[in-house]
């Protein structure tokens, strides 16, 4: 009992550890998420502010080329002419803007292949959109009257170069004024007047994401990499903590069951030879023979448990078969019949044996075993009415063997596992039916051996059905 309560606590521990460490794993899993999602990011924002300073530079390098400054001179001395002919009123306001826009689409088609051939010089990949816009213009005559002929807040925009462009997609490089004190002759008179143009420039890559996925495909699968080995290695080593948790647990089960199995036969052994010792027992033949015989059965009784443990532990590589080919329906019908010879006439079995035609080839010791195992298991949990099939499956070449009852039924998240070794359900009142947890696991290994196939349907209260499958050898 010492041993059992130290073992017991060492698997309450052993559950408490593994809880700790898989939150503490999870919780690292997290981190170095956040970590490494935070450097991607640095080092999205530091590729970003690297293509932008190469592209501003690209663009600078351009723009200041003395190609482009004759065609930006184009627009100003075309504008500063029809500016005397606005104050000679000659033309309108409306007119001078609409002028100056006419005269920048003109000039527009140089500029953009201009622009083109230096972007190429600078980089193929780079697909920038260039932009200069008019922000205003105003008239500031000599008494400092101050004239807009563009408001600053309009939402009309003249493009003086460049490509038209959504100005939300943009980003602004550059803000420029162009001043001039410029002489306006008319009336036969003249006046100066100071020329305050503003413009603004504005560029566009239309291809950054391709760049900067470019830039970083390197980190990119390099972290996914690390990050999948990371995950794969933390659920591979959660899946191995469970299992030990679990097989941790099956064998303190396997402890429990067989401590009571030996409990009871180790109890009466006492008993009877306290009775054999005593001197109640010295010269009556009757109590001695008596307590010999319980001793005897009980020896039988210890030798069987430990004989059922022994070779049910065995695997199915281990299992030598003496196989012989025999009819599957005779043997069937002569199972069962001597079976039903030693269960309670409260339980029934229907029967549903079709004479096949076609000769099994098996171990008949061992594969009456397995299907007597199936049946007393069904018994011990519940079932009363039990149907047992034998059919040729013709899709797949097998001997099919169909044991099906009325018990408690197995739960389905428990059926990968009840053909595992020592294992038990642990579930509302499983553990009341006696047992070590071996039976299917032998049966298991027994189908194996014969290279067959077992498996279940079942729902919890709704009895459960086995398939035994034996392949057909021709």
């Amino acid at each position: 009992m010492h041993i059992f309560s130290s073992l017991t606590f060492y698997i309450y521990d052993m559950q408490l550890k593994s809880k700790v460490l898989i939150l503490f794993s999870v919780s690292t899993l997290i981190a170095l998420i956040g970590i490494q999602g935070y450097l991607i990011y640095n080092s999205y924002e530091l590729k970003q502010k690297t293509i932008t300073i190469d592209a501003r530079n690209a663009i600078a390098k351009i723009y200041t080329a003395p190609a482009v400054d004759s065609i930006a001179w184009m627009y100003r001395t075309d504008f500063l002419n029809h500016l005397e002919a606005y104050k000679n009123q000659k033309i309108s306001k409306q007119e001078i803007l609409q002028l100056l826009d006419k005269k920048s689409t003109e000039i527009n088609p140089g500029f953009l292949d201009v622009f083109n051939k230096g972007l190429n010089q600078f980089d193929d990949d780079y697909k920038i959109q260039f932009k200069k816009i008019v922000t205003s213009i105003t008239l500031t005559d000599s008494l400092g009257n101050v004239e807009t002929l563009y408001p600053e807040k309009s939402t009309d925009t003249i493009i003086l170069l460049g490509e038209n462009f959504q100005q939300q997609k943009g980003m602004l490089i550059n803000n420029s004024t162009w001043q001039k004190d410029h002489e306006v002759f008319y009336n036969e008179s003249s006046e100066v007047f100071d020329l305050d143009f503003k413009s603004s420039i504005f560029m566009n890559i239309s291809n950054w994401n391709s760049l900067i996925i470019r830039e970083l495909s390197g980190l990119l699968i390099l972290s996914s990499l690390l990050f999948l080995f990371v995950v794969g290695l933390l659920y591979y080593s959660i899946q191995n903590l469970l299992k030990q948790k679990r097989v941790a647990e099956i064998k303190t089960d396997f402890i429990n069951n067989i401590t009571h199995e030996l409990k009871t036969p180790l109890s009466t052994l006492s008993l009877a030879t306290k009775t054999l010792t005593s001197e109640h027992a010295k010269g009556n033949e009757e109590m001695t023979s008596e307590a010999i015989q319980i001793i005897d059965r009980q020896n039988t009784r210890l030798q069987n448990l430990i004989d059922q443990v022994l070779k049910s532990s065995l695997g199915y590589q281990q299992i030598q078969l003496s196989t012989e080919a025999f009819n599957g329906c005779t043997f069937l019908k002569e199972l069962l019949d001597d079976y039903c010879l030693t269960i309670s006439p409260s339980i029934t079995i229907d029967r549903n044996v079709e004479s096949t035609g076609i000769p099994i080839i098996a171990d008949k010791f061992y594969l009456s075993t397995a299907i007597i195992n199936m049946l007393n298991n069904a018994i011990k949990y519940g079932g009363t009415k039990l149907k047992v099939a034998y059919t040729i499956d013709k899709i797949d070449s097998t001997h099919t063997f169909i044991i099906q009852d009325n018990g408690i039924g197995i739960s389905p998240k428990y059926q990968k596992y009840i053909f595992h070794k020592f294992y038990r359900i642990s579930e509302k009142n499983t553990h009341n039916y006696k047992g070590l947890g071996l039976g299917l696991y032998y049966t298991s290994q027994i189908i194996k051996a014969h290279e067959g196939t077992i498996s279940v349907k079942s729902e919890t209260d709704k009895g459960a059905t086995f398939i035994i499958k034996i392949p057909i050898v021709s």
